[in-house]
């Protein structure tokens, strides 16, 4: 992988037996910690997907995640005999539910750069995108 040369294999290796890091929640410092930590992810977080929506081809490919979600769609599946198969819809519907949560959750951190998105791709927002 790119950048790997900078790591020795010892760096690398996780011990598997190793406890997960808990912090104490009766420690104020602990906690003060763990709030700036969760802090500094979550603007890390939307960087990130500013980063992501600011380029045409950033959106188109966030647009095809949600296509491939079919986030604006809910399929029923049926077999071969027409008979409905409620393991295919359900499949789908959880499908299209990430879709749904990557959407709502670009909209909060990213809003002009969605809304761009949706101008560009959905056919459903044609000539929109010009006002």
């Amino acid at each position: 992988m790119i950048g790997d040369e900078d790591f020795e294999d010892d760096e690398l290796d996780v011990a598997e037996d190793a406890a997960p890091v808990v912090d104490d929640a009766g420690d104020p410092a602990a906690v003060r910690r763990r709030a700036k930590k969760l802090r500094y992810d979550k603007r890390e977080a939307v960087d990130f997907w500013r980063a992501a929506f600011s380029t045409a081809a950033g959106r188109r490919e966030m647009w095809n995640i949600l296509q491939a979600c079919h986030f604006t769609e809910t399929k029923f599946s049926c077999g071969p005999n027409g008979f409905p198969q409620a393991e295919a819809t359900w499949y789908a519907l959880g499908e299209q539910s990430v879709g749904q949560r990557l959407f709502t959750s670009w909209l909060i951190m990213d809003r002009d750069g969605v809304l761009k998105m949706l101008d560009e791709h959905d056919p459903r927002f044609a000539d929109k995108g010009a006002r």
